[in-house]
Formats: structure tokens, sequence, C-alpha cells
């Protein structure tokens, strides 16, 4: 194997592996596949190539993991995350081929080894060894033909966890020891902590604060990676040498806050997050709540003054919410995402309940129009039972679809939605129990709005500002409406939380119906049928059903491909109802608990045989 920059490396078994499992054959220390590569180390936060860089070279990621990142308009190299590349992903196939400029950046999240291969030593490979390029070629086709298909989680793989508490108490203490417990019902688990390992046959016993970490004890927890399916690495703030290092060899940094305590913070954090150099592992924020008649408060504060990707509540006596945490962590969290479809959505309740029956836990849930106001109401501290209830008192009696007012901007004037939004949902997204998201849409310019944190109300008043129904909500200073006008099923969105199913509810139907007239009837002739007894009778939509559906039809290919993207895509027949039949509301709930309940015995029995 040829060195590199950092100097002359062995195949080790992990290397061998990597390229065997890429070119589908056995490659052993002597195959002159070994002299064409080198190896490359990055540091966390080092960047493999540039977007715009020259496409020369094939890189397998063998440790450690790496983000993809595309520039944004004013030209910043981590302007628009796309995915995370874990260990056996390749990197650059098409840009070998063609010599095309790359496409992405690539930047280190923590310490990675990776393969490179030039594009002249693997011309010259291909002509000794033509399989090899025919297994290039088969692959890139592979990407290309799977680059509308289903997407891969951006936080899958999960392998190296960092656990920091931001206080030392006796609830996160008890917190990291149970979640500890959790993990390790996943899979093979090590617990690394600073004043023990050399229980563990590490190279030294132990690491003190301002400790050097020597060399040998970076390969040591690398190799322990290769035969455990975690390593957790237990932190404290007193003891910033092993935080520093834990975290550069970390997939993601798990941050534990216990709510009783202040939430600005620690003096530590910024010295902790300087020293780790430019280590950019994904954050997660777990705030530490009281039991669940004690509501949650504050979570804005915890966040404003530090930097999460993501946060989850832990609430005291609800062993599922830590629970959510090991599921994210090991790859196993779902999120569950709800199109938008006026009073068909209520079929969201029925669906849900199916999945509740079917062992199905939801960690995340995110939504359009209606099915933003349905998620937000399973995200909300009710109980499932609670949640039909306060909607179908809502929708039903309430009657929000009813304070018609002067058509001069929509038909309906919002406020009697207003106030019962306000009276039931009275919360902000951050203090949800379960991590929610709904989209919205700017009028002006058509860009999507994505509504996670803020005053709940506002967020889904705005996305289901059904236009020409319901009036333009302010987002900002200006005017939004409907997300169902630029995506009606964010499943695009879900992917970039750390789930790794996603369940998707969709409710428009393919179905094509004929009527039994040549012409449109006059609003006259429409009257006279329904009105008089000898008048002929003409089936038309209303004109709120004709609004609802046209809002719809500018996504109707978006949300077919988006739905393919989804590991499970659920479809209610519960196109017999109208729009505005509120109504029906019970047995539109009842249809989606009837298909859901069908199809995920389906799909968790074709599950188990694979």
């Amino acid at each position: 194997m040829k060195g590199s920059s950092e100097g002359s490396v062995n195949p080790d078994r992990r290397i061998l592996r990597t390229l065997e499992q890429y070119f589908e054959f056995e490659i052993d220390a002597n195959h002159p596949l070994l002299d064409q590569v080198e190896t490359r180390h990055l540091s966390g936060g080092e960047w493999l190539m540039q977007q715009g860089d020259p496409g020369n070279s094939l890189y397998f990621l063998v440790r450690g993991r790496l983000q993809a990142w595309a520039r944004d308009a004013s030209g910043n190299a981590r302007g628009h995350f796309l995915n995370e590349i874990v260990p056996g992903d390749s990197v650059g196939e098409l840009s070998l081929l063609t010599g095309a400029p790359r496409t992405v950046g690539i930047q280190a999240v923590r310490d990675s080894l990776l393969i490179r291969i030039g594009r002249e030593d693997f011309e010259k490979l291909s002509h000794q060894h033509p399989a090899l390029a025919l297994r290039l070629a088969t692959n890139v086709a592979s990407l290309l033909q799977s680059s509308s298909a289903q997407a891969k989680p951006s936080t899958r793989d999960l392998s190296t966890i960092s656990i920091l508490p931001l206080d030392e108490t006796a609830r996160t203490g008890q917190f990291c020891r149970d979640l500890i417990a959790e993990i390790e019902k996943a899979g093979k688990t090590l617990c690394l902590t600073a004043g023990e390992l050399g229980r563990h046959g590490a190279p030294v016993d132990s690491i003190s604060d301002d400790d050097p970490i020597p060399h040998s004890l970076s390969h040591w927890v690398h190799d322990r990676e290769d035969e455990h399916r975690f390593v957790i690495y237990r932190c404290s703030s007193e003891n910033q040498s092993w935080s520093e290092f834990a975290i550069r060899q970390s997939d993601m940094v798990l941050f534990i806050g216990d709510s009783t305590m202040n939430p600005p913070s620690r003096e530590w954090e910024s010295r902790l997050q300087a020293a780790a150099g430019s280590a950019v592992a994904r954050r997660m924020l777990i705030l530490l709540q009281p039991p669940p008649g004690s509501p949650i408060r504050n979570t804005r504060a915890w966040l404003a003054h530090r930097k999460a990707d993501f946060h989850v509540h832990v609430r005291e006596g609800v062993p599922d919410d830590t629970a959510r945490v090991a599921r994210i962590v090991s790859g196993k969290a779902l999120g569950l995402v709800l199109a938008g479809g006026a009073a068909r959505g209520f079929a969201h309740l029925g669906v849900y309940r199916a999945m509740r029956e079917a062992g199905l836990p939801v960690d995340w849930v995110g939504g359009t129009s209606l099915g933003a106001i349905m998620a937000a109401a399973l995200a909300s501290p009710w109980s499932l039972d609670e949640a039909v209830n306060i909607t179908r008192e809502c929708f039903v009696k309430g009657k929000p679809f009813s304070d018609f007012t002067l058509p001069l901007i929509s038909m309906i004037s919002g406020r009697r939605m207003d106030r019962l939004l306000k009276k039931y949902l009275d919360f902000q997204i951050e203090d949800l129990p379960t991590p929610f998201y709904c989209i919205s849409c700017h009028l002006d310019s058509g860009d999507m709005v994505l509504h996670e944190s803020g005053y709940l109300p506002d967020a889904i008043r705005a996305s289901a500002a059904i236009p020409g129904i319901i009036p333009p909500a302010i987002v900002d200073k200006r005017l939004a409406v409907d997300g169902a006008v630029i995506n009606n099923l964010p499943v695009d969105v879900m992917q970039r939380k750390p789930v790794g199913t996603i369940v998707a509810v969709e409710l428009s139907s393919d179905k094509q119906y004929e009527v039994k007239y040549d012409s449109m009837p006059s609003a006259w002739a429409v009257l006279r049928g329904r009105y008089l007894p000898f008048a002929p009778r003409y089936r038309v939509p209303s004109l709120s059903t004709i609004m609802l559906k046209a809002t719809e039809l500018g996504t109707l290919e978006r949300v077919r491909e988006l739905g393919k993207q989804a590991d499970l895509l659920l479809n209610p027949p519960v196109r017999q109802f109208g729009m505005t039949e509120v109504k029906s509301f019970d047995q539109i709930v009842q249809a989606g608990y009837e298909h859901a309940r069908t199809e995920i015995a389906k799909w968790l029995a074709q599950s188990q045989n694979h």
C-alpha cells in the first residue's frame, strides 16, 4: 500500500474489508489493488474536498464520519447540509470516471481514516483487472438510479457517542446510567471513563485533567470500535483533556441538562468547544424534565446559550423518553410525516392509534396543513384519547371552517381557527415532549419556511393557511400560506432528523372520476337540482373543495416521489369523504385506523422475513 502524507500504513483487516465490500471479491494482503491505494487521515473538522475541486480521486471511508455540504448563495461552504458518510461508503465515483469537478464539499465530523485511489492509478489497474472498472461503473449506475429513491438517514450507523452532563446532579448521573443500559440492549457496548481505562486493557490506566493523550490510546479505541457496536465515552466537565479527546472520536455528542438548573452556558463549555478543534459531530441537548403533570418550560433559553443540532426532553417517570434517546443513538428512532388533506387529515389520528397498538413508538413528528395540526396534537402532552377528543371538539363543535367573511382575502376570516388553536395548543414548539416540525410557504418568494421553534399556534396557523379559504399568516413580517403549496408530504425534512425509519401518511387519490354532463352547469342549475324535485341533479365539487384540491395538485408529483422515500407509505381510503366534511370525524379516524392496522401488520411481517 502506498504511503500517505501521514506515512505508510499496513493494510489492516478493516481496510481489506472495506475494499472487499465495495468491489465484491476477496482481497488479500498481496492483491495488486493495494499497491495503487493510499491512506488519508483527517482530523475532525478538516475538509477532504471542497465543492468545485478537481475530480481526480475515489475515496472509501474506513473509520470515522464525514458530512456532505453544498454551498449556499453567499458562497458559504457549509451552506446546505446534504447527508453523512459512514464507514464502508465511497465518495467520488462519478468524478473518477468523468473528471468533472466535485459537486459537494466533504468535511470530517471526527478523526477519520480513508483510502484513496487516484484516477491514473485506477486506469492502470483497470487494464490489468477489468472487473474493477466494471464494478465501479455498476456502482455509479446504482447511485444514479437510486438518487430519487429512498434516502439514507443522516444520522445512520452512529457507533461512538460522548455523554457529557452540563451539571453533575443525582438526576443526570442516574439518567446516564439508564441510557447506557438502554443502549446496551441494541448491541455490544463498551463504556469508557477517564479513570478506568486500564480495567478495559487500554495502554494507559487513566487520564487526568491536563494529561496529554498518548497516540497509542487513539489506536486502541479504534480497535475497540471494530469489536463493539457502540463505544460510549462518559465525560465530565472536570476533565477537559478526556472530554476533548472523546469529542474528537465521536459521531454524536449528548449534552445532558437538568431543567431545574440555570440555562446559561457554563464557562467550561466554551473552553471545551474551542479546545476540541474543528470537530463537527452532531450535538443533541437532552433536558431532564419533571413528571408529565408539570409543564415543560424555558427550553428556548437552554438552546439560546449553546449550539445543538437537536434536542429532546426526558420526563421523570416516563421510561420511553429515555428509550427514545437510545433509539436515536442506535438508528432505530421512527419519524412520522403527515400530509395535508383538510378534513380527511383526521385519518392521521387513526393511523397513530394503529401504530401505538403495533408497538411502533413515534420519536419525531412533522406535517403540512391539517397534517401539521394533527402532528402538533400528537406531539403535545395529551394522551391519544385526549388528542382525539380535543380535535373533535375543535373541528366538529368549534366549526373553524364556518366563520365566513366578505371574500376579499379569503372565504373565512380565520379568527375562529386562531382562537381554537390558542385555546388547545398553547405551547412553544421547543417545549413539546415529542420533537415536532411543520412547514409553510412564503407567499412572495415561494420559499419553504420550516417551523421547529416558536409559538406553536402561529406555526400551524401558517402551515394551514389554505389559499383563498383561510387568510395568509404573517411570518417574520412576510405573508405565508399553506405548506401544501410547496410540499404536502415533507419526508425530505424528516430525513434530516435523527431517525432511522420514516412512516408517511398521504391522503391524495389517483382514482379518476367521470362526470355525467358535457359542460359545467350554471350555479342556478345546481341550485335547482338541489331544491326542485324534478330538476336534474348535478354532482359538482364545492368552491372550497376546488380550492383545496388545486392547492395539492401543484405538488402531487413531488408528493409521490417523496412518498417513495419513506420506509412505509400509508394512503388511507378517505376519498369518499368531502374535504370539509368535519361531521364525519369519527368515520374518517376509523378509516385511517383500519387501513393502518392492516398495512402495518403486512409491513412488520415483511420486515421480519428480511
